[in-house]
């Protein structure tokens, strides 16, 4: 992310964190999906033209995995103490590679 400007990163921070999927740490519904990228693609348009310069897409990229990686955190938080304990990366790392295995 070469050329953030404050305004954006303002408006990609609202756009991750008022996003519908966050209400929800389960694997979010379409509509949620469409809504997160919606808002990502409103906060990262920095020039509002309508469409993404390769700058702004990186931003659009760097949204989309924050707001997965939080997910997974907090799905992974099984205390809900805000951290994850070595335990709790273990049972996430485990649940990884079995889903990977079924696939």
């Amino acid at each position: 992310m070469k050329n953030i400007t404050k305004k954006s990163f303002l408006f990609a921070a609202a756009a991750l964190f008022l996003s519908p999927a966050f209400a929800n740490a389960e694997r979010p519904s379409r509509e949620e999906v469409q809504a997160d990228r919606e808002s990502f693609f409103m906060a990262a348009d920095e020039d509002e033209s309508g469409g993404l310069t390769s700058e702004e897409l990186e931003v659009f990229h760097s949204l989309a995995e924050a707001s997965r990686a939080e997910r997974k955190f907090v799905r992974a938080d099984m205390n809900e103490d805000g951290e994850l304990s070595l335990e709790e990366l273990g049972k996430m790392d485990r649940k990884k590679h079995r889903s990977k295995r079924f696939r």
